[in-house]
C-alpha cells in the first residue's frame, strides 16, 4: 500500500510567499492521501487542480518579485518553467501509462525534493529582497 506521511514547507519573510506554499501543501498532502484509492479519472483531475495550483502560485510569486526588480528574477522563472515542464511530463507519462507507482513516485519524491530545495534556495532570499524592499517604501 502506498502510504505518505503529511508535507510541510519551511517558512519565509513574506506571508504572502508562505500562504502560497501552505495551499499547495495542502492541495499536494490531500491528493497523496485519496490516490491510492482514486480511480482514472479522480487522478486526471487532481492532477489538473495541481498544476492549476503551482501555475497561481508560481505567478503570483512571479508578480512579487517583478514589483521589486528582483535581481535574480530571470533565474527564479527559469525554475519555475522547468518544474512545470516536469508537471507536464509526469502527467503525459499518467496519461499514456496509467502508472501509480510511477505517479506516486513523482509526487512523493521528485516533486517533494524540488519544492523543499526550490523554498529553500530560491524563495526564502526572494522573500527577503521583497520585505526589504516593502519595508524601505
Amino acid at each position: 500500500m502506498l502510504s505518505s506521511k503529511p508535507k510541510n514547507c519551511s517558512s519565509t519573510p513574506l506571508e504572502v510567499i508562505d500562504d502560497l506554499h501552505r495551499e499547495e501543501i495542502d492541495l499536494l498532502n490531500e491528493f497523496m492521501k485519496v490516490l491510492p484509492n482514486s480511480d482514472d479519472e479522480q487522478i486526471d483531475d487532481w492532477i489538473q487542480r495541481l498544476e492549476r495550483q503551482v501555475l497561481h502560485h508560481f505567478n503570483e510569486e512571479e508578480a512579487c518579485m517583478k514589483r521589486v526588480m528582483y535581481p535574480a528574477f530571470k533565474k527564479h522563472v527559469e525554475a519555475h518553467s522547468e518544474t512545470l515542464k516536469a508537471i507536464k511530463e509526469a502527467k503525459k507519462t499518467w496519461e499514456e501509462e496509467r502508472d501509480l507507482l510511477q505517479l506516486w513516485n513523482f509526487l512523493e519524491y521528485d516533486y517533494m525534493a524540488w519544492f523543499e530545495h526550490h523554498v529553500r534556495d530560491f524563495d526564502i532570499p526572494a522573500a527577503e529582497f521583497i520585505r526589504q524592499c516593502e519595508e524601505a517604501e
